[in-house]
């Protein structure tokens, strides 16, 4: 099984920020909506950088090269006395401002298997930060070397981040037996 999921610690990050101020978010200024390879999460006391960026991955266990380049969802603490830096060169920064009570925070999993062509994979796909009043969903694309980060509120997770698509590009034009499921944990 291959594991493209946050890691416990980076777990034990979203579960701090439950009950405190979400301030804002920063992201490149390049489009409306999404952020190239990072986005940081403002809250009182602490800071997120959200990154779904390149790494080397394996995918397809029946195969002479297992390991892909792809993106994966990963974060750490980011220090606010540096300015935010977009992943984009050249990119400007844009901010975001939210100033409310975090509720919860959920993380949006896809789990992807094809026993023909060796795949079983876990992606974290989404995390969804739910306040007093919006939802706010940082989310990655499908296809696997996309580091773009789409930052959606108030839309549903299907809408955003769609789980039948997982099958187009895994089934090989229906070639393939794909089956997808999807699960939404809280932390």
């Amino acid at each position: 099984m291959t594991i493209w999921q946050f890691d416990e610690n980076m777990i034990e990050m979203f579960k701090g920020i439950v009950g405190k101020r979400f301030l804002s978010v920063e992201t490149d200024d390049s489009m409306e909506g999404q952020s190239y390879c990072v986005a940081r999460l403002n809250f009182d006391g602490t800071s997120i950088l959200l990154k779904n960026g390149e790494e080397e991955i394996a995918m397809f266990e029946n195969e002479d090269v297992p390991y892909e380049e792809a993106a994966k969802f990963s974060c750490s603490i980011s220090d606010t006395a540096h300015p935010f830096m977009p992943g984009l060169e050249g990119a400007g920064v844009k901010m975001y401002d939210v100033d409310e009570l975090v509720a919860s925070v959920e993380i949006v999993s896809d789990t992807i298997k094809c026993a023909e062509q060796g795949i079983d994979i876990v992606i974290d796909m989404a995390l969804i930060v739910r306040t007093e009043n919006h939802s706010f969903i940082f989310s990655k694309s499908h296809v696997w070397f996309d580091e773009v980060i789409y930052v959606n509120v108030d839309k549903s997770i299907d809408d955003v981040c769609p789980l039948f698509s997982d099958l187009s590009l895994w089934n090989n034009d229906g070639e393939f037996d794909v089956s997808t499921e999807r699960t939404i944990r809280k932390v």
